[in-house]
């Protein structure tokens, strides 16, 4: 799991809205199941040709796992360019908003969405308070560098969405798809900082494969087009800023959760720890029935399903 093409890969899955845990052991090679709520898929990854073999019945989801795996194989011989960061030369300069949301592949836990206006000293001032990409802040620090956040950037500047698990729950219902309800999660994120600021520069990471869905959202919300790149959040402080607010709150709100469902601590992050996942779904089952699942978890991954079937 430690190999780059790999963790590569893992990314373009994520960002396509899809979910994922580690699979059986197989030789030379590791396996991952993929979800998109719907179906699921494998994908074997053998590192020592970079070979990636995708099995399952077929679906949309098996279609476009293998198209990435494609791309990937194809894109593995071409050297890879360093790393950028938000102070680099290729950094988005000017005063704009910037997003990002956190707990989209989490079977617990809620969808949270941020969103950060920034200009140039403000930019320089976070710079300086070390403020960079989430997933590059230890558990310990996020707090930390959340309320430096919160000091330097005045209320009106940012926002932070917070949508529970039993809201989520109702409105993925309505769309069936999470890309759908990010986008207008995203656009009602982006709305109520546009009108404070004036802004009329939205940056965020690339949304999935079809970033007109995002585009359509904000043009109902009478919001400006949004710049969509990969890894925006090496290229504007202001999108690792609100990366940092939405996780900081998702993990603050697995905790509030995990002490409401009567557990000794936080609900389990991720998707990929199947025994502490399934452990905590069995606990909320035996407590509050499956009706009370549904206060903590998002019931369209298909494993969250299978052991509310079970359970019946």
């Amino acid at each position: 799991m430690n190999d780059p093409r790999l963790t590569a890969l893992i990314q373009k899955i994520e960002r396509s809205g899809w979910t994922w845990r580690t699979g059986k052991s197989i030789p030379y090679g590791s396996q991952l199941l993929v979800t998109d709520g719907a179906h699921e898929a494998t994908l074997d990854f053998y590192p020592k040709r970079g070979r990636c073999v995708i099995g399952g019945a077929d679906s949309p989801l098996r279609r476009g796992l293998s198209q990435l795996a494609v791309g990937q194989e194809q894109g593995a011989a071409v050297p890879s360019r360093p790393k950028a960061t938000a102070s680099s030369a290729s950094a988005i300069t000017g005063a704009h908003i910037g997003m990002d949301e956190s707990g989209k592949g989490d079977w617990y836990g809620p969808l949270v969405v941020a969103a950060v206006y920034v200009d140039p000293p403000t930019a320089a001032a976070l710079q300086k308070g070390g403020v960079r990409d989430s997933k590059e802040i230890d558990g310990d620090s996020l707090p930390k560098i959340a309320a430096l956040i919160e000091q330097l950037v005045p209320e009106s500047a940012r926002y932070v969405l917070v949508l529970d698990p039993e809201v989520y729950n109702r409105r993925y219902a309505g769309l069936n798809n999470i890309n759908l309800l990010l986008s207008e999660l995203y656009a009602e994120a982006a709305a109520p900082v546009r009108a404070a600021t004036g802004s009329s520069r939205i940056v965020c990471d690339q949304f999935a494969q079809r970033a007109d869905r995002l585009e359509r959202a904000f043009a109902a919300a009478g919001l400006p087009r949004p710049e969509q790149m990969h890894h925006a959040e090496a290229a504007s402080v202001a999108v690792a800023a609100a990366s940092v607010l939405a996780s900081a709150r998702f993990r603050a709100e697995l905790l509030r959760l995990g002490a409401a469902a009567g557990l000794r601590g936080q609900l389990p992050a991720g998707a990929s720890a199947i025994r502490a996942l399934t452990s905590a779904a069995r606990h909320i089952l035996a407590r509050e029935g499956h009706d009370g699942l549904g206060r903590y978890a998002k019931l369209n991954f298909k494993p969250v399903q299978e052991i509310i079937a079970d359970s019946r």
